[in-house]
């Protein structure tokens, strides 16, 4: 076994090959976020509901802990490897006149936190060089990676204002991901008709962002049905009135219940 596929059986469950990730590295470019003020409180107990947690490196430092040993379960933990104003919106105290995206980790900083694997941004509709960032960063984090044994996971996010067919730039984010060499992708979610036509390019495993909570098992379950791997979180989670009880839902959902109903 290489490292890859090791560490990438440390957020992806060996049982039925399925993930549920959850996303708490926003605060790198929002600051404190809502139900995330004291970060342990929030996020230890989520622990064994989780199959993976991105962190910053503030953030996984407080999570040392959290591995799997033998029967007991944790989540692993995966290192954010960009920082982008995108994040903030017009309400946020300085909001962004430019977009900004910068790769300010390298896979060996990863590895040297611990982490299970990397996450970085691709970004669409943006200006061209913030693009051609995304690729060069993700080509360049994948060959790193490949050597030291370490998955990148590349979430797409077509959220820039040139963007005018949000389903097509996902399929157009996936695939640029899957050449530049993710091992992981995640999108959100795109209709039903793109999540066929990712299910059918897309060779790695890849997550479902869900648009809104309300819907967020309906489309987990219509993405597995045409091949996907799982389900990515964002920190909205933990602004909810009950995160364990929704997440264990979601879990329950995508481990325990094998068909779509």
């Amino acid at each position: 076994m290489n490292g890859i596929v090791f560490r990438m059986n440390e957020f992806i469950a060996q049982s039925d090959l399925r993930s549920l990730i959850i996303d708490t590295s926003a605060g790198i470019a929002l600051g404190a976020l809502p139900g995330l003020e004291d970060f342990n409180q929030a996020v230890r107990p989520l622990l064994p509901l989780a199959d993976g947690v991105v962190c910053s490196p503030g953030q996984m430092r407080r999570l040392t802990a959290a591995t799997r040993h033998g029967a007991q379960h944790h989540a692993g933990l995966l290192m954010r490897m960009d920082w982008s104003n995108t994040l903030r919106g017009a309400d946020f105290v300085l909001p962004p006149e430019h977009a900004r995206q910068f790769q300010i980790f390298s896979a060996q900083d990863a590895l040297d936190f611990g982490a299970t694997g990397m996450v970085l941004s691709f970004l669409l509709g943006y200006e061209e060089e913030i693009e051609a960032a995304c690729l060069k960063a993700t080509v360049t984090l994948s060959l790193t990676g490949k050597d030291l044994g370490l998955p990148l996971v590349v979430e797409v996010k077509p959220s820039g204002p040139r963007v005018s067919l949000p389903n097509k730039a996902v399929e157009l984010g996936a695939s640029y991901a899957l050449e530049g060499g993710a091992d992981v992708i995640v999108i959100p979610y795109p209709g039903a008709a793109s999540l066929k036509t990712i299910g059918e390019m897309v060779s790695v495993p890849w997550l479902i962002k869900p648009g809104q909570w309300e819907q967020a098992a309906e489309q987990m379950d219509e993405a597995i049905q045409y091949g996907a791997a799982g389900l990515w979180l964002d920190h909205t989670l933990f602004a909810l009135p009950d995160p364990a009880g929704t997440l264990t839902g979601l879990r329950n959902r995508l481990h325990v219940v094998q068909t779509v109903r």
